[in-house]
């Protein structure tokens, strides 16, 4: 089914724009019908191609009226019109009856309507108790309207129309062409008035062509974009995100100038900083009390001891609110967002940074892009490429980033997504694009220590520690709400990886700051596991058995490999087992050195004190692995780690 549309608004770009906005009057335009079926969509059972495909969207097409082009007296609000046709070809397509879209205050669903058409030619409309809201944030009030089509069946062609209007006259996001089915054919058409100068943006991978057409009229500009006969976006272990594999096109808003005046927008980063940094600086100076409050907090040491206390507080103190990307509302203070204890990501950053100057430590905003969201391209000045934003601080000599916005982010410390990933300094005067600091894999490590006994009865027991540290840290770092969550979600996660065993006495300690979470837990073979005279032990668990995801060729995979980062797996089994049992099998020896990774274990035994310890190593030392550059490396790290881990460790009663 399509996916959701989102948006991201801002009203600061809003409130700057009405100082020059001059809107045309005209009548607003009326609904159309949906088209009429075509014997080709109605012949349809399979796309040429993708015989496999479950559904297939038919058509989508967009129409966005830029700040409401010839509809809608002195408006600023755009307004963006949906249109789509999807036709159920299999039993597992029925699955995609569903179109869910976003909004909120600022993006304000207008209609909604829909239509199931059978494969005898009966009609059955949307009906309105099929459409309900869910709530996204309370805070935000972002909600999710779901519709529901009636009569979903194979061969049945589905209708959908609704409108959208967006209170900002920017589109910052794209519209896709691609989706998770095939399409057929799929189109926009942005209309925007005389006044704006517009600079058009595509990205088309996997050899789709994106058709451009532009006319120009009394009322001012249209541009149509269109793609035929799109693959569908197939998701692969560890692959790039969706935003990278699918095909859109954006309209970013250069300048508005008109006889009355003019204001220049995203010709570049120098006007794109200056246009958020105007409101940026606007927020900061409401800033009573701030000051005071921030030297109570710092206290007196060193400018590093007054800057972690500061990042404390905000990160710990200001509840964090969603968000809009790094824009924030021009009417909003930093007084505000600390006397009520709550704020977005960026409101939160620049309260850190007035606290800050107040202690004399200087700091610059720095916008950052989770590689999660996709490949950012800086030859196109949008902020929109950014989702938060990020405090530098130079300290001891070295530039320190902090991310306030994250309760399980020590001082320092930075999400997987932001990584190693290019970032900017928004400055008026000169922007600076810098790379974010990475985590070597060797410091995102899970360590297992196991310590098992055999008893004469043949029933394992024993203890275990899991010790996390960096990357994996920060996953596991208030990842439930409270601790009882946290304990119980641990047990359940150790239950899935010792199903033979019973779990207690769960202990879980978590340092933020230090980026180190300790998971300790005893362990007892169930007593209906128990065979008595023979004893098998996965020795790789609780990090194994790992199972090969990578079953595609090179050929057949066609994408790059890109994980959430590099790491390192240890695993140290300790068994000691009594003088009438002894060790019938053990796993073999097996070391794998490859530039994306290895692979070492081995199995060290002490007959006179009737014990062995079982060590094994995994490297992913590598975060990105290019098809032609390792790939086929990766998948003999992954194939040998597999057999590795399907050996057993068997002991018997003599």
């Amino acid at each position: 089914m399509p996916r959701r549309w989102c948006w991201h608004g801002s009203r600061g770009a809003a409130a700057l724009l009405a100082l020059t906005l001059l809107a045309a009057a005209s009548k607003p335009a009326a609904a159309a019908d949906f088209p009429p079926i075509t014997p080709e969509e109605k012949a349809l059972t399979e796309v040429p191609g993708e015989p496999n495909a479950p559904a297939v969207v038919l058509f989508k097409k967009g129409e966005f009226l830029m700040a409401g082009y010839g509809r809608f007296i002195g408006s600023l609000a755009s307004h963006l019109k949906v249109q789509g046709r999807v036709k159920i070809l299999t039993e597992a397509g029925k699955s995609n009856g569903e179109i869910a879209v976003d909004h909120s205050r600022d993006v304000r669903l207008r209609s909604f309507s829909g239509r199931t058409i059978l494969p005898d030619g009966r009609i059955i409309p949307v009906p309105a108790d099929a459409k309900f809201e869910r709530r996204a944030s309370k805070s935000s009030k972002t909600f999710v309207t779901a519709v529901a089509f009636p009569a979903v069946q194979v061969g049945a062609i589905l209708d959908y129309e609704y409108e959208i209007v967006f209170s900002s006259p920017f589109l910052f996001e794209p519209w896709v062409f691609s989706e998770d089915l095939p399409v057929r054919h799929s189109e926009i058409v942005y209309k925007t008035a005389r006044d704006w100068r517009m600079r058009i943006w595509t990205r088309a991978p996997a050899g789709v062509k994106i058709e451009q057409a532009r006319q120009e009229s009394s009322a001012g500009y249209e541009v149509r974009a269109w793609a035929e006969n799109l693959p569908s976006i197939q998701a692969v272990p560890w692959g790039p995100p969706y935003e990278d594999l699918a095909s859109q096109i954006l309209l970013l808003p250069v300048s508005f100038g008109n006889a009355y005046g003019s204001v220049r927008y995203m010709e570049d980063w120098y006007t794109t900083s200056q246009l958020l940094c105007r409101i940026y600086d606007d927020v900061r100076q409401r800033d009573g009390g701030v000051a005071g409050r921030a030297r109570g907090i710092a206290g007196a040491g060193s400018p590093r001891q007054k800057a972690e206390a500061l990042y404390r507080f905000v990160r710990d103190q200001i509840q964090v609110e969603r968000g809009a990307g790094v824009w924030v509302d021009p009417d909003s203070s930093v007084e505000k967002v600390l006397f009520q204890h709550q704020g977005d990501p960026t409101q939160k950053a620049l309260l850190l940074q007035v606290m800050l100057k107040a202690v004399d430590v200087d700091s610059r905003l720095v916008w950052a892009a989770d590689r999660g969201h996709g490949a950012i391209d800086t030859t196109l000045p949008t902020p929109n490429w950014f989702d938060t934003p990020l405090v530098m601080v130079q300290l001891d000599g070295k530039n320190t980033f902090l991310d306030p916005s994250s309760a399980s982010l020590g001082f320092g410390q930075l999400r997987a997504g932001h990584e190693g990933t290019k970032a900017l300094l928004p400055d008026p005067h000169k922007p600076l694009g810098v790379i974010l600091p990475e985590t070597p894999f060797d410091q995102n490590l899970r360590r297992a220590e196991i310590d098992l006994a055999l008893d004469a009865k043949g029933r394992l027991s024993g203890t275990g520690t899991l010790r996390l540290t960096g990357l994996h840290a920060t996953e596991r770092i208030r990842w439930q709400d409270d601790e009882a969550k946290t304990l119980q979600a641990w047990k359940d996660w150790l239950g899935e990886r010792y199903k033979e065993f019973q779990i207690t006495d769960v202990k879980a300690a978590e340092m933020p700051d230090e980026r180190k979470v300790t998971v300790t837990w005893s362990m007892a073979q169930r007593e209906d596991e128990v065979l008595g005279d023979e004893v098998t032990i996965v020795p790789s668990a609780p990090l194994g058995p790992v199972t090969q995801p990578f079953t595609q060729t090179a050929a057949e995979r066609k994408v790059d490999v890109l994980f959430g980062y590099p790491d390192r797996d240890e695993v140290e089994l300790r068994l000691r087992w009594p003088a009438e049992w002894r060790v019938e099998q053990l796993p073999r020896p097996m070391a794998v050195n490859h530039p994306c990774g290895a692979l070492s274990t081995a199995v060290v035994r002490n007959e006179q004190e009737r014990s062995l310890v079982y060590r094994r190593r995994l490297d992913v030392s590598q975060r990105r692995i290019g098809i032609q550059e390792g790939y086929e490396d990766l998948r003999d790290l992954y194939g040998k780690t597999e057999k590795n881990d399907g050996q057993k460790l068997t002991l018997v009663r003599q």
